[in-house]
């Protein structure tokens, strides 16, 4: 099983990589899959602000194998759009404008002290 950014859960059989079932967890990725160590149960969780307890209720299973399909496709071109996009965390890129712009302060600061020595160093000649 796993999880995935169109916010499904896939299942499958592990021998023949058949799919077994399709869950919809999450509006957006599903980043959290645990099963229960020892009862058929499974917590989920995504970018949503829940956590999903799963649990088989009906002894046969409903499998929508045209749905999975469709989702497969669908996961199959946005990976494909997305091949050459690199996702960076926002805290990633907050400390790294933070630091460029320690930067920038520091030349700023070093171009105004250059400055004013160049200026007494004139004075000193004149």
């Amino acid at each position: 099983m796993s999880g995935s950014d169109c916010g499904h859960i896939f299942i499958w059989d592990r021998h023949t990589a058949e799919h077994l079932m399709l869950l919809e967890a999450d509006n957006h990725v599903v980043n959290c899959l645990q099963p229960h160590p020892f009862d058929p149960i499974l917590a989920s969780s995504g970018i949503d602000y829940d956590i999903k307890i799963w649990s088989p209720l009906e002894e046969s299973r409903i499998f929508n194998r045209k749905l999975a399909d469709e989702v497969i496709t669908r996961n199959e071109l946005m990976l494909e759009e997305t091949r050459n996009t690199i996702t960076v965390p926002a805290s990633f890129m907050l400390r790294m404008l933070a630091s460029l712009n320690h930067i920038r302060a520091d030349r700023l600061e070093g171009d105004r002290s250059e400055g004013s020595g160049q200026e007494n160093e004139n004075e000193d000649e004149g």
